[in-house]
């Protein structure tokens, strides 16, 4: 791709790294830059904006490190942008929250809230592969309630049901925000031990059924009766730790 039409913008000396990345920040933002597209090579974007190569390679790594591009060795190699950072979004959005202490209830208010929505959208947008597929994990995770000595195993199946379910709503900023919260929600659990379950996986059924009739309605009341033990579960939790 020939660069010389639209040169990058000579930067600062003394905020030259922040200036750098802004530049390519923009440029994904207008459409500019695309997933899956090359960047400039360190020595073009060098002259380009009248500083050392070095800046160039570290405004470059620290792109790297938010998740927004990678890097390739060899001859072809270079730094191509990401299709997708859901991964370093959800990771900034959970080391974010972390820093500040949170409210388990304050977590599950939130969750409901979002999840309601992923909810409506599934009864809409979901297709039947993806139906069947979310039906299929709530077999896995029942199944595994008796046959699964290890805790941690079977709440690897809890958490997939809700990301699934997020995904299924077909809303990429719906996902970026659910992973942090249902690894919060894990960790909690890991916390606070293994619990009867049974009544969870019932209400995972029907839940499952209503989105296959694609009934909104009885959908988010079985959400919210999930969403309510869930919360008794943690009053329970607090009151005897």
């Amino acid at each position: 791709m020939d660069y010389s039409a639209q040169p990058f913008a000579q930067v600062q000396p003394r905020r030259a790294v922040d200036a750098i990345m802004k530049q390519i920040r923009d440029r994904i933002q207008s459409n500019e830059l695309r997933p899956g597209q090359k960047l400039p090579a360190e020595r073009l974007l060098a002259e380009q904006m009248g500083v050392s190569r070095n800046t160039v390679r570290e405004a470059i790594r620290m792109l790297e490190v938010s998740g927004l591009v990678t890097l390739k060795k060899g001859a072809t190699g270079g730094a191509f942008l990401n299709d997708s950072n859901t991964a370093a979004l959800s990771q900034n959005i959970r080391d974010g929250i972390n820093l500040n202490q949170y409210d388990a209830t304050d977590l599950i208010d939130v969750r409901l809230v979002l999840e309601t929505y992923a909810v409506e959208r599934a009864c809409l947008h979901a297709t039947d592969e993806e139906i069947d597929e979310l039906a299929a994990i709530a077999r896995q995770s029942k199944l595994a309630e008796s046959s699964e000595p290890s805790y941690e195993r079977r709440l690897v199946l809890h958490m997939d049901f809700h990301r699934k379910l997020a995904t299924f709503a077909h809303n990429r900023v719906l996902e970026v925000l659910t992973e942090p919260l249902l690894e919060m929600t894990r960790q909690f659990h890991l916390k606070s031990g293994p619990a009867a379950g049974m009544e969870t996986h019932e209400l995972r059924a029907r839940l499952v059924q209503a989105i296959r009739d694609r009934d909104s309605e009885a959908a988010t009341k079985v959400l919210a009766e999930h969403f309510k033990a869930l919360q008794e579960r943690i009053f329970a939790v607090t009151l005897h730790s």
